[in-house]
Formats: C-alpha cells, sequence, structure tokens
C-alpha cells in the first residue's frame, strides 16, 4: 500500500465520519427543536414563538454546527429579558449537549 492509497482512504474515512456526525447534528437538531417547542416556558398569545423555534445541522468547512433559534425578533427578548425566565434557547442546548457528545464520540472511536 503506498502513500496515495494511504491518502485515499483517509480521506474515505474522513468523509464517512464527517457524514455520520452529520446524521447525528440533523437528528440532534430535530429532537431539540421539538423539546423546545414542547417545553417552552411561556404561554402563548399567538403561537408565532414557539412556531418560530428551530433546530438544524450545518456542515462547516469540516465541522457540524447545531444551532438553535428563534426566528421571531422578540425571540432575543425571551432569552435575556426577565433574568433569563423565559429563556429556551441556552438552557435546551446545555441540557442536550453532554449526551450529543458522547454520540459523537462514539462515531469517531474517541
Amino acid at each position: 500500500m503506498g502513500l496515495k492509497d494511504v491518502l485515499r482512504n483517509t480521506d474515505a474515512w474522513k468523509d464517512r465520519v464527517l457524514a455520520a456526525v452529520f446524521a447525528l447534528g440533523q437528528q440532534e437538531a430535530q429532537e431539540a427543536e421539538a423539546e423546545m417547542k414542547r417545553d417552552a416556558p411561556w404561554t402563548d398569545r399567538t403561537s408565532h414563538a414557539r412556531q418560530g423555534l428551530k433546530g438544524r445541522a450545518d456542515k462547516e468547512e469540516g465541522t457540524v454546527v447545531v444551532r438553535l433559534s428563534h426566528t421571531e425578533e422578540y425571540g432575543v427578548h425571551l432569552e435575556l429579558a426577565n433574568s433569563g425566565r423565559y429563556a429556551i434557547l441556552k438552557p435546551t442546548a446545555q441540557r442536550r449537549a453532554p449526551r450529543f457528545i458522547e454520540d459523537v464520540r462514539r462515531v469517531v472511536g474517541a
């Protein structure tokens, strides 16, 4: 086996791992979005804020990023005002991150 073969195999392994981690990221984003919509701590008036909670996974320069967000402009107010009483993004990320990181470690064999 020559250097070209090693490099080709390494690239193929990297691509498979990235695809597996991305699939985990997509699953995590979907589950986190559902959890946020279910557990958001505010009382709905229009339901727009709850419907505007989103989770998504993106590939960026060989990494996977899971994003949780609001689509309504006043989402930042819900997250930061009232001492975070109505926050849902950060608490969800903090609660779910350890399990997601452990899942990623299992995939990459770390």
